[in-house]
């Protein structure tokens, strides 16, 4: 962490905004290290709390008691309870991640992440990539359980890379909806991601490109609710629940996207599981499946 920083604001550059300030006062810094400080207070204009989108005015003084290195954002290495290893030879492991639990540290530090697990297990993954999420090839979000894949070697890491940009990491959700579905679907809305934590969804558009639109299809019926499977290929941020949502069928347990907890299967959880992922092994250029089974709470289904 850098600690008591201080800066005056110079006529040049009277009208920036705080975060495009102290963007160009620590370049060295990544930017979220600047919205971090300023969303947990440590930032002070003047005698007042500084604010993200506030203006400067020339001779302003900055205050910075503390800030993030690039560094603080590493996953410190540890275990988890939960936590599994589902797959691993010299080149690739695939995890298990518990639900209510974060991929990567959302804040300087944290503890508990299934990127801190990855460091633990596997130290070496700190010299091929010094991101939060190391070498993490897919993100799920805290209250989604499921398969991870990661890289262990820096040939695997940039192969694989590669194949998830051209979406050819293919991901296999269990997810239990409210409401019948009878049939399977294929949902192309077009999501709008930037800005905010809910994803905004377009259904006047279709996205354009297919690799992001999620297939659906119905296993069982459950009551009033559905079990059912979505698949996606590259993923935008929440797109299974959101294009779930908006074609009607929302999560059991998605608060955000309007399906709140229910008696019973999903009452303290989001329903949705990553079951199985597949993609070609780096190494011997076959295809790799791997299964996470489901938590108890799917099971009961």
């Amino acid at each position: 962490m850098r600690e008591g920083l201080s800066y005056t604001v110079p006529r040049e550059m009277e009208g920036i905004r705080l975060d495009r300030f102290l963007r160009r006062m620590l370049p060295g810094l990544p930017a979220k290290s600047v919205r971090f400080a300023i969303d947990a207070g440590d930032v002070a204009v003047g005698c007042r709390r500084g604010k993200k989108g506030g203006f400067l005015l020339a001779g302003d003084e900055v205050v910075v008691r503390r800030i993030a290195e690039p560094e603080d954002w590493l996953p410190p290495p540890g275990n988890l309870r939960d936590a599994a290893v589902l797959y691993a030879d010299a080149d690739v492991a695939v995890l298990g991640k518990p639900a209510d639990v974060h991929s990567e540290p959302q804040r300087p530090r944290e503890e508990g992440t299934l990127a801190g697990v990855l460091r633990f297990l596997y130290p070496g993954v700190v010299a091929i990539s010094k991101e939060p999420g190391l070498t993490l090839l897919t993100r799920l979000d805290y209250s989604t359980s499921g398969a991870v894949p990661a890289a262990l070697s820096p040939e695997a890491f940039a192969f694989l890379s590669r194949e998830r940009e051209k979406g050819r990491i293919e991901k296999t959700y269990l997810c239990l909806v409210k409401g019948r579905m009878d049939t399977g679907m294929s949902l192309s809305f077009l999501l709008e991601t930037a800005g905010g934590q809910k994803v905004r969804v377009r259904k006047d558009r279709r996205e354009e490109d297919p690799l992001y639109w999620t297939a659906v299809s119905p296993v069982r019926q459950a009551g009033e609710c559905t079990l059912a499977r979505a698949v996606i290929s590259k993923g935008k941020r929440h797109q299974i629940r959101a294009h779930l949502a908006a074609a009607g069928f929302p999560i059991v347990g998605d608060r955000r996207y309007g399906a709140v907890p229910q008696e019973g299967p999903g009452k303290c959880r989001l329903m949705l599981h990553a079951e199985e992922v597949r993609f070609t092994h780096p190494a011997s250029k076959e295809t790799l499946r791997v299964v996470a089974p489901p938590p108890a709470e799917f099971e009961a289904i």
